[in-house]
């Protein structure tokens, strides 16, 4: 049956520029297959990083039956400011209060694609995956790792249809453990992109000039990390 469901996209990453949107076409999105007759996901994961985006969608997707599942990052994680400093970005008392009373389960773990130290080999093979993801948007690959968490902390059964959601991206998707991940039989699969970012303005900013072509041969660094996506779009 056809969906009638339309790709949105926004000019720019981020989630100060897009996270209303976002919600506001994953409810689109689930009123239209609603409409068909189609049942839609039950279950919404976000990826978020002071849990902004999961109180929002609480508040504006009241009236369908949805659970919400906020995903963040490790206790152990830090944004690295401009400066150089970096900082823990804690989740408000207040926020997890209101997580708490309402029932939004809240994960908190190492993420799926993480280096391990020593690891090197299983390092660049997540770097990888991270960086094939990316190619998709900024924050694709947090939005993937959050229906993993989600499934190996055993609030998604794998097999699930579910809509994963970041700052600036909504998908929906078959859920799967970390270990199935890349399975053929019981894999995660994306099965529809409901919204995301046209232009990676931040995580694969423009040159602001055009430099003269360099000839000689670069060889990029194997060993170097990244935490995935910047900040902003979660």
């Amino acid at each position: 049956m056809n969906r009638n469901h339309r790709l949105q996209t926004f000019e720019r990453e981020g989630r100060r520029e897009n996270l209303a949107q976002v919600i506001k076409g994953v409810k689109s999105y689930i009123r239209t297959l609603s409409n068909h007759g189609i049942a839609y996901p039950t279950k919404i994961v976000f990826f978020t990083l002071q849990g902004e985006g999961p109180m929002l969608a609480y508040t504006q997707l009241g009236g369908l039956s949805v659970d919400i599942i906020a995903v963040m990052f490790p206790a152990t994680y830090a944004v690295t400011l401009k400066d150089g400093r970096s900082y823990p970005p804690p989740m408000p008392d207040g926020v997890r209060k209101f997580f708490n009373g309402v029932g939004i389960p809240i994960i908190s773990a190492r993420l799926p694609f993480d280096e391990i130290a020593g690891a090197e080999s299983h390092n660049r093979e997540m770097l990888l995956l991270k960086d094939t993801l990316s190619v998709f948007g900024g924050s694709m690959p947090l939005a993937i790792q959050a229906v993993l968490q989600a499934t190996d902390s055993g609030l998604i059964p794998a097999g699930e249809e579910v809509i994963a959601v970041t700052g600036d991206t909504a998908l929906l998707v078959t859920a799967s453990t970390t270990r199935d991940f890349l399975s053929k039989t019981c894999g995660l699969m994306i099965n529809d992109i409901i919204c995301k970012p046209r232009n990676f303005s931040i995580s694969r900013p423009k040159p602001k000039t055009q430099e003269p072509a360099n000839t000689s041969l670069v060889v990029a660094d194997p060993a170097r990390t990244i935490e995935g996506t910047p900040p902003e779009t979660v």
